[in-house]
């Protein structure tokens, strides 16, 4: 079984409050999600075919344990600030969400068949986004910009480390300081339009927006010359923009008159539906994946206005382990992760999320030891059995706390691991 093992934390002098304040803005610039778009993004993610050794995408990964308490958001996204949005309400602000991003760890054992080993070869060959576009103005030519670039999976350019307050998420245990993994960005004053990821090395793909793409839409571009190739223990960031066709020094987003100088286009993503006890889903991996969906380009960082204990902000894009934006990619190559394990007995764990009674089933019989450890690595369970073919063997966790949990199954021929979850 693969070992558990916790990130070594960077102290960047993190401020709790300066988070609490950018939670805030995020919330204050969410839109209201229709019943219909709603539905819409649900038959999207339901129709991508669950080829998870092709399609990666975080969100859905953790959205099957969590739908319970997962909302759906979305956020209007401008490159500059002096855009002024007119909400729904008849609230207005300026403009501060510039840009949305994510990371991605092909060495993450939570892909299941997909996992790359380290030294293995990966081609990332088309990303996706989820978004919704309206036209105010015609004849325009609106883009969606990727920027695709890789780098060492350790706290250096172009990936730093953010550290987390203890007990800021409710679900870890109050002493733990977990590591998040953000991008480096070079952001000042006088950016306006320029400006981006620091990586000396990107490649950048553009999707011209039209009619087809109004409502919700699934943005989708191929990646140039073959693909884009990494190794399996590099990270991947992924930067991706919303360039409307044209920009002024007052331009308005008009939601109550559906109007405007500039064509609107948000991001759709997940948040927790219980913001006042965060409990961090998409950082329960912290110590096993440097993959999130959550980084977010605001104000503050593209213009430098951060200070104190929370300038590193101003170099890096600003990440929130509450959110996730439906940002995927597909990817290929030739994984040597389990090639050896091809013809081992299959275990069968179910239900899964569960209440804490957990069945496994295998289908030869089969002497085996069923070990289940916490997100810390800790050996919460540990049983010897014998499996009969068909039959399955009940584990009661349910005195264990809700959260996530690996549960393995390892005897002669047999080397099972599965992510499960208690709710």
């Amino acid at each position: 079984m693969k070992k558990v093992l916790l990130l070594a934390a960077v102290a960047l002098g993190f401020s709790a409050v300066a988070q609490d304040a950018v939670n805030a803005r995020l919330m204050q610039a969410e839109l209201p999600v229709s019943s219909a778009a709603r539905e819409k993004i649900e038959d999207i993610i339901l129709k991508r075919g669950g080829a998870v050794d092709e399609l990666y995408d975080y969100t859905d990964f953790l959205y099957q344990y969590y739908s319970s308490d997962m909302v759906l958001g979305a956020i209007t996204t401008t490159p500059d600030s002096t855009t002024t949005i007119v909400y729904g309400d008849g609230s207005a602000s300026a403009s501060y969400n510039h840009a949305v991003g994510a990371l991605y760890d092909f060495n993450y054992y939570g892909w299941g068949d997909g996992e790359f080993d380290e030294g293995d070869q990966v081609t990332i060959d088309s990303l996706f986004v989820v978004g919704g576009y309206e036209i105010y103005q015609g004849n325009r030519d609106d883009k969606i910009r990727f920027t695709i670039f890789k780098g060492a999976d350790g706290f250096s350019a172009p990936f730093s480390g953010v550290q987390y307050p203890a007990a800021y998420f409710a679900a870890l245990p109050s002493t733990v300081q977990p590591t998040a993994k953000t991008m480096d960005y070079a952001g000042s004053t006088s950016h306006g339009l320029a400006g981006g990821p620091t990586s000396t090395s990107t490649v950048q793909v553009e999707y011209t927006l039209d009619e087809g793409d109004t409502s919700v839409a699934l943005v989708g571009v191929e990646v140039p010359n073959g693909g884009f190739t990494m190794s399996g223990d590099e990270l991947l960031g992924i930067f991706v923009q919303y360039i409307p066709d044209s920009l002024s020094g007052n331009d308005t987003i008009n939601y109550q008159t559906l109007s405007g100088d500039v064509n609107p286009f948000y991001f759709y993503y997940y948040r927790e539906g219980n913001t006042s006890a965060p409990q961090g889903y998409f950082i329960q991996d912290f110590d096993s994946t440097s993959t999130n969906c959550s980084n977010f380009l605001f104000t503050d960082t593209r213009y430098g206005n951060w200070s104190g204990t929370s300038s590193w902000r101003n170099d890096q894009t600003s990440i929130n382990m509450n959110y996730s934006h439906l940002i995927w990619l597909r990817a290929s190559g030739t994984s040597t992760v389990g090639s050896e394990e091809l013809a081992l007995t299959e275990a069968s764990i179910y239900p899964n999320p569960s209440n804490g009674v957990v069945n496994v089933e295998l289908n030869a019989n089969a002497n085996a030891t069923v070990t289940v450890v916490d997100i810390l690595g800790q050996v919460v369970y540990r049983s010897n059995e014998n499996f009969v073919a068909g039959n399955r063997k009940t584990i009661d966790l349910s005195t264990q706390a809700k959260g996530m949990y690996l549960l393995s199954v390892e005897g002669e021929g047999i080397n099972v691991v599965e992510r499960i979850s208690i709710k």
